[in-house]
């Protein structure tokens, strides 16, 4: 149970930020917007680089370079050409990176972390044949609260839970108490789902599981 304590720290958090009849921020069509420009944007610098190349060079833009690492020699640029190709191996994981669907978020954030399916779906209290949906299906389509669990089991932070939502066409809104006590927790790195539960309840909300 969570102590007395906590429960008012939480709902200080919740009278600062809670602000009833707040529309909640989904996919809208400015959003999609947004994600159209990306692939747009993405499409052009692609075009950009096709006509930069020779003209009897075919390029493969979905292939990864090739380098013949034995023919290259120490010049005075190497370093710089280093550095440019870097940043835009960066670039290009950003892009990729916005353009994510949230299964692939999802899948990625778990693999970065070391983890194994069980350990977070299981955290989360999604069942296995609830989380094999979301493997398989690219474009699966979670409820909000089933984005928030995973945010949770992750260990996001608060940008990283942000991200995730968005990849879901959700986001954190002021006019949800169950959000805000989930942001709560995730920005001072509160990542026990009993202890959460126990905030949810007092509060009147929605409990994971």
């Amino acid at each position: 149970m969570a102590n007395k304590e906590l429960i008012e720290e939480v709902g200080k958090y919740i009278d600062k930020y809670y602000e009833p009849g707040t529309d909640d921020i989904k996919m809208d069509e400015e959003m999609k917007s947004i994600f159209d420009k990306i692939t747009s944007f993405r499409k052009k610098r692609k075009e950009q680089k096709k006509q930069e190349a020779p003209a009897d060079y075919e390029t493969d833009m979905s292939a990864p370079a090739e380098f013949d690492m034995g023919s290259m020699k120490k010049t005075k640029i190497t370093k710089e050409m280093s550095q440019t190709m870097a940043t835009n191996r960066n670039i290009d994981d950003l892009m990729n990176q916005m353009e994510e669907t949230f299964s692939e978020r999802l899948l990625r954030m778990i693999d970065e972390r070391g983890l194994t399916d069980s350990e977070v779906y299981t955290k989360a209290y999604v069942d296995r044949r609830h989380f094999s949906k979301i493997r398989k299906d690219i474009n699966y389509a979670p409820n909000k609260k089933t984005v928030l669990a995973f945010t949770i089991a992750l260990e996001l932070s608060l940008d990283e839970a942000k991200d995730l939502l968005r990849s879901a066409g959700f986001a954190l809104s002021r006019s949800s108490k169950t959000d805000i006590i989930v942001a709560y927790f995730l920005q001072n790195k509160i990542y026990d789902m009993f202890e959460i539960n126990d905030v949810l309840y007092a509060y009147g909300q929605p409990v994971f599981g």
